[in-house]
């Protein structure tokens, strides 16, 4: 690993208690195992945006109605390829966005289906499809009105007062984190066409689950407790990714190696808000109790093979 990457990972192992075992490392070496890496990756790519989406929303944006429309219109195009995995057609995608017809639509769901259309061709979506589409939204027009962005709104928020400093930094931090984690979405999707690798449902692996087993249920504590889990995640991934890189096809790995920054600073963004919420003492008992449940839950057996996963049974 270039000296740049391993200063940048040296913080990052340190934040870790154990590293990824070596079963882990040998079964997703196998060739055999890149799908379910590629489709498992893609996957919590997702998982993360909508996970920052959901916090952003819940601590953030219960008054602040342009936000909520701004983090519903970036996650709608991706909740279509999600949760239609593999049933893409066009009559599948009418049905979706127009459910009432196209002739009957407003404005937005026309803006959100050209949205979906111009995301499924940089997910390189079978071009035969793609033209069937554009052709079927070509019959429509619409003028989409222009929409303030979520950091003129937070700007305008804080002059009224109506946003607090912890507030104000985690609409910054998050609404960066989703917008990079859909976009690495993009690239993962991308690859797994260029690999012949196709998307499809694959259930979830009990690591954040466990994680979040953790999480306690009052509040501020509950909230600072969701932070912490999510810089394991990040962490986590950073580390696998410089794992992983050079044991995979030169086109993966070179692409994880461009993720290792991004991710670093990410579980660096979450730490740095928990530690908005509760103070240094709180936060690095907090952080020796969920660490060493993250480290108990990759070293453990485990009876599936994912990204997160622990040590294959097999």
């Amino acid at each position: 690993m270039p000296m740049p990457y391993s200063a940048l990972l040296e913080p990052v192992n340190n934040f870790l208690h154990c590293p990824t075992p070596k079963q882990w490392l040998e079964e997703a070496k196998q060739p055999a195992s890149l799908s379910i890496l590629l489709v498992d990756h893609a996957n919590a790519e997702w998982k993360a945006a909508a996970t920052a989406s959901k916090l952003l929303l819940k601590y953030a944006g219960t008054n602040q109605p342009v936000i909520q429309q701004e983090i519903k219109a970036l996650l709608a195009p991706y909740e279509f390829i999600i949760f239609r995995a593999g049933r893409w057609s066009v009559p599948v995608f009418m049905d979706w966005f127009f459910p009432l017809g196209a002739n009957n639509a407003d404005e937005k769901q026309h803006g959100t289906a050209s949205a979906t259309l111009s995301l499924m061709q940089r997910c390189k979506f079978d071009p035969d499809l793609l033209a069937e589409l554009s052709k079927q939204l070509s019959a429509h027009s619409y003028n989409a009105e222009p929409q303030a962005s979520t950091l003129s709104a937070k700007a305008e928020s804080r002059k009224q007062g109506q946003l607090s400093d912890f507030q104000a930094a985690l609409i910054e931090k998050m609404r960066l984190l989703i917008k990079e984690e859909l976009h690495h979405f993009e690239q993962v999707f991308s690859i797994m066409h260029q690999f012949g690798i196709g998307y499809q449902n694959l259930p979830a692996g009990g690591y954040a689950k466990g994680l979040m087993s953790q999480v306690r249920h009052f509040e501020p504590q509950a909230l600072a407790d969701k932070l912490i889990v999510g810089a394991y995640i990040e962490a986590r991934s950073c580390e696998r990714f410089a794992m992983l890189a050079p044991f995979l096809p030169a086109t993966i790995g070179q692409f994880y190696i461009s993720l290792l920054r991004s991710e670093a600073r990410h579980y660096q963004d979450y730490l740095s808000l928990a530690n908005m919420i509760i103070d240094e003492k709180e936060l690095q008992q907090r952080l020796s109790i969920t660490g060493q449940h993250e480290a108990e839950l990759i070293s453990q057996q485990d009876d599936v093979f994912r990204f997160h996963s622990g040590i294959p049974l097999n």
